[in-house]
C-alpha cells in the first residue's frame, strides 16, 4: 500500500503549523508547497516509497539542563512530511496493541488538525496525578529511568513492531532507511526531535509494557519513566530486578543508575507535585496563566493575536510581572528548567514583550529554555520597529559570547530570528558574518536576505549554489524568488530537481 493523498495533505498542513519537532524554527520553504499543494501531494500520492531516497538530516547538541545535553535532528523536509504522512495513515495499528491510557500515558495516536498526531495535552499531568493516587495507596514506590532510551532503540525492533501493528512491507523499508539514514548506517538510534519518531519508539515499548503485566505488576509509564507500585521493600526490590531483565532480555535496555530510585509514599507525592505543570511559582503567574487560558480556551497550543486581547487584559500584563517571575525561577538554587521552558511556552501563546529584556539580561543562566526562548521571541507582538532594532543589536552580541561561540544550536536559533522578522533588520551585520560561516549560518543568512529584499546581495551568490549542501540549497531557492522572473527563471532552468520538495519549491520560486 502506498501513501494516499489525504495522509499527504494532513502531513502537509501539520509540518507546516508544528514545524519538525518542538526543537527547531519553521521551515519558511514549506511555504511553496502549501501555495502549490495540487501540485505536490501528486507527486508522493500512490508512489513506490523507496523512490523517496531519505534527505540530509541536520543534528546540534541541545542542553536539557545546566549540565546534561541531548543530540536532536532535524529531518530534511520531505522526508518529514513522508514520515508523518506514514505515522498519519498507519499509526492506528500501533495504537490499537498499546495498553490502555490509563498505564501508558505518552505520546497516545489520536491526530486532529491543531493537537497533531497525539491526543491530551495533559498527558504528562495525567500521568502524576494518578502517580500521585496510586503513591498515596502503596507503601513502597519504585521509580524507573531507561538510560539514553532513544538511541538505544535497535532498528530491527522497530522493523519487528511496525510488521505487527500492519505497516505495509515498503513502509517498514522507508522508515527502517530513514532511521539509518539518521545514524550513519548504525542500527541502532531513533532520532529525537520529529514529532512522528515518538509513536515508532513508543511501538518498541509494547512488548515491554505486556511483560511487566505479565508478571503483575502494578505500573505506568511516560515514555522512559517506568514507576512501579508495591506494598513492601521486598516486593519493591524484586521489580526493580524484574524490570531490568525485562529490558535487558527484551531490548538491552538499562536503567539510568542515578535516576532510579525507591520512595516512600510521602515522598513520593512532593515529587508528583512538583513534577504536575501546572503549578505556578508565585501569584503572579497565577494570574497570567489564568488570562492566558481565558482566551487560549486551555488549548496550549493556541496562538492568540493581540487584537483578540482586550485593552484591559493587555494592560494588566507589566514587565515588572513577568520579570518577576523569571527571576524568581532564576534565584532557585536548582532551577526547573522544565517548568520554565513551559512557561516561555506559555508567554509564546500571547507574545506579550514583557520578558524581553529579562531574558536578554540573563541569557547566560538560560541555556536550557534557548529554544522555547526563541520561539517566544518570534511569537512577540505590539512592539515598535525601533525597539526590534535594539533587540537585533543584542542578539548580535550574543553571537560573540563564549557559549554561543561554541554550540551550533544557539548560533541556529539566534539566526533564525532574522530570517523570520524583517524589523530586526541588521542584514548588513549579517553580510559580514557570511564569507566565513558554516552552512547552516549561510542557509540563514540566505533566509534573512530574502524577508529584508536583499536579492541583489543573493544573486552575487549564484555561481556558489553547485557546491552549497542541500539545506543551504533550499533557502537559496527560496531567497530568489524576489528576482526579476527572467532573471530567476534563467537560473533555475539550468537545474534538474529530482526530489519532490525541491521540483515544487523550484516552480513556486520561479513562478511567485
Amino acid at each position: 500500500m502506498t501513501l494516499q493523498a489525504a495522509s499527504i495533505d494532513w502531513s502537509l498542513d501539520f509540518v507546516a503549523r508544528h514545524s519538525d519537532g518542538d526543537l527547531f524554527p519553521k521551515m519558511p520553504e514549506i511555504e511553496a508547497l502549501l501555495a502549490r499543494r495540487g501540485e505536490f501531494i501528486p507527486l508522493l500520492e500512490g508512489k513506490p516509497l523507496a523512490s523517496f531516497l531519505p534527505g540530509a538530516c541536520r543534528r546540534f547538541i541541545v542542553p536539557k539542563d545546566q549540565i546534561s545535553y541531548r543530540q536532536a535532528t532535524q529531518l530534511d523536509p520531505q522526508d518529514s512530511i513522508i514520515l508523518t504522512a506514514i505515522v498519519h495513515q498507519f499509526g492506528g495499528g500501533i495504537e490499537s496493541r498499546r495498553l490502555p491510557s490509563n498505564v501508558v500515558f505518552s505520546y497516545r495516536f489520536n491526530p486532529t488538525p491543531i493537537d497533531g498526531l497525539y491526543g491530551s495535552a495533559s498527558a504528562w499531568n495525567d500521568f502524576w496525578t494518578k502517580a500521585h493516587t496510586l503513591g498515596t495507596q502503596n507503601t513502597h514506590i519504585l521509580y524507573c529511568d531507561v538510560a539514553d532510551f532513544y538511541n538505544q532503540i535497535y532498528h530491527h525492533t522497530v522493523e519487528n513492531q511496525l510488521i505487527a501493528s500492519g505497516f505495509p512491507n515498503q513502509a517498514t523499508k522507508w522508515i527502517i532507511s530513514l532511521l539509518e539514514s539518521t545514524t550513519a548506517g548504525v542500527s541502532r538510534g531513533v532520532p529525537i526531535g520529529p514529532h512522528a519518531a515518538h509513536l515508532i519508539a513508543e511501538s518498541t515499548m509494547i512488548p515491554i509494557d505486556n511483560s511487566l503485566q505479565s508478571v503483575g505488576m502494578n505500573f505506568i509509564r511516560y515514555a522512559d519513566d517506568i514507576i512501579v507500585f508495591c506494598n513492601s521493600d521486598k516486593e519493591a526490590r524484586s521489580a526493580l530486578a524484574q524490570v531490568a531483565a525485562i529490558l535487558d532480555k527484551q531490548q538491552r535496555l538499562m536503567l539510568q543508575r542515578h535516576k532510579t530510585k525507591f520512595y516512600a509514599p510521602a515522598e513520593f507525592c512532593a515529587l508528583c507535585s512538583e513534577m504536575i505543570q501546572d503549578r505556578p511559582i508565585n501569584p503572579n503567574e497565577a494570574g497570567l496563566l489564568a488570562l492566558i487560558s481565558k482566551y487560549s480556551g486551555g488549548n496550549p497550543y493556541a496562538t492568540i493575536t493581540y487584537n483578540q486581547i482586550s485593552d484591559e487584559d493587555w494592560q494588566s500584563i507589566s514587565e515588572p510581572t513577568i520579570r518577576g517571575i523569571i527571576q524568581e525561577y532564576l534565584s532557585k538554587t536548582d532551577v526547573d528548567f522544565i517548568r520554565l521552558r513551559w512557561f516561555y511556552r506559555r508567554l509564546s501563546q500571547i507574545g506579550h514583550p514583557g520578558a524581553i529584556n529579562v531574558t536578554l539580561e540573563n541569557i547566560e543562566k538560560l541555556g536550557p529554555c534557548f529554544a522555547n526562548i526563541c520561539f517566544y521571541l518570534a511569537s512577540v507582538q505590539s512592539i515598535d520597529a525601533a525597539d526590534w532594532k535594539q533587540i537585533g543589536n543584542s542578539l548580535l552580541d550574543l553571537l560573540d559570547q563564549e557559549d554561543v561561540k561554541q554550540n551550533e544550536y544557539f548560533r541556529l536559533l539566534i539566526l533564525s530570528l532574522f530570517s523570520r522578522n524583517a524589523y530586526i533588520n541588521h542584514f548588513a551585520s549579517l553580510t559580514k558574518l557570511f564569507q566565513a560561516a558554516d552552512p547552516f549560518v549561510r542557509r540563514e543568512i540566505f533566509l534573512a536576505a530574502k524577508i529584508n529584499g536583499a536579492f541583489d546581495w543573493v544573486r552575487e551568490h549564484k555561481e556558489s549554489f553547485q557546491m552549497m549542501d542541500p539545506w543551504q540549497k533550499m533557502a537559496y531557492l527560496y531567497s530568489i524568488s524576489g528576482l526579476p522572473p527572467d532573471d530567476k527563471k534563467y537560473f533555475i532552468n539550468r537545474w534538474a530537481f529530482d526530489r519532490p520538495f525541491e521540483q515544487i519549491l523550484a516552480k513556486w520560486s520561479k513562478n511567485v
